[in-house]
Order: structure tokens, then C-alpha cells, then sequence
């Protein structure tokens, strides 16, 4: 299994942070099996990360709407994070904000898919890292 969030390289490192914070929340919902376990150290305790590899790509030249549909396609879990999430700090006001909207509806900032390697493979294999 593996992660790749594809995000839009313009929004500054604060909300390309926030957004790839977000993105990973999203997919690892009732996903329990990829985080490790609780580690106890000697006066702190370390909460458990995941057990697998998560890489980060710029969005390069690429639609939200193709990497959707390669998402789709691929049959890979994908959560499409958006500035109508970002924008607010109220979760009924962004449930408002999106409920029955189409991707023309909203404005994406970041996607991001998990499956199994070469599936996640397929959908990121032509996109730059982000650096």
C-alpha cells in the first residue's frame, strides 16, 4: 500500500501543508491497519505513523479532473481536498460549502489516493515531486 498526494504548487508551504495534513485525515479513515503501534520511550511516549510510504507530488500541467478520473480508474481510495475546506474552520459551513457540488463546483487544491503500489504508481508516475 502507498500514498501520493498530488497538490497545487502555488498555494504557499503553510496551506500546501494544511492541505496535505488534511488529505492524509481523509484516507486514512477506518484505515487502522496502516499505522503502526504506540512506541513508549523513556519519559515521552510516540504516537503511532504510518506504516507506509506517502510521497507528495506538484500537480504539474495535469487537471483535477484527469487525476481524478486516473484515481477511478485505478480503482484507488481518493479524497479531493478543496478551498472551500481550507477556507473555513467550521465543519457544518464546509459540509454547506460542498454538498452536492461537482468538481466544476468547487475549487481543488490537492488529491490524494491510496492503493496498492503499482496502482498508485500508475496514477503519480508522471508527476514531479514537490520540493
Amino acid at each position: 500500500m502507498k500514498i501520493a498526494i498530488v497538490l497545487n504548487e502555488d498555494m504557499g508551504i503553510g496551506f500546501a501543508a494544511n492541505a496535505a495534513a488534511c488529505i492524509v485525515s481523509g484516507l486514512f479513515h477506518q484505515e487502522k491497519d496502516l499505522l503502526g503501534v504506540q512506541i513508549d520511550g523513556n519519559d515521552l511516549s510516540f504516537i503511532p505513523i504510518t506504516k507506509i510510504p506517502l510521497m507528495i507530488f506538484k500537480q504539474n500541467s495535469k487537471s483535477w479532473d484527469e487525476l481524478l478520473k486516473r484515481a477511478k480508474k485505478n480503482k484507488l481510495k481518493y479524497m479531493l481536498f478543496t478551498k472551500e475546506a481550507q477556507s473555513t474552520t467550521d465543519y457544518t459551513e464546509y459540509i454547506n460549502r460542498v454538498a452536492n457540488k461537482r468538481l466544476e463546483d468547487v475549487v481543488p487544491l490537492g488529491i490524494g489516493v491510496l492503493g496498492e503500489d503499482s496502482l498508485v504508481n500508475r496514477f503519480s508516475g508522471d508527476l514531479p515531486l514537490l520540493k
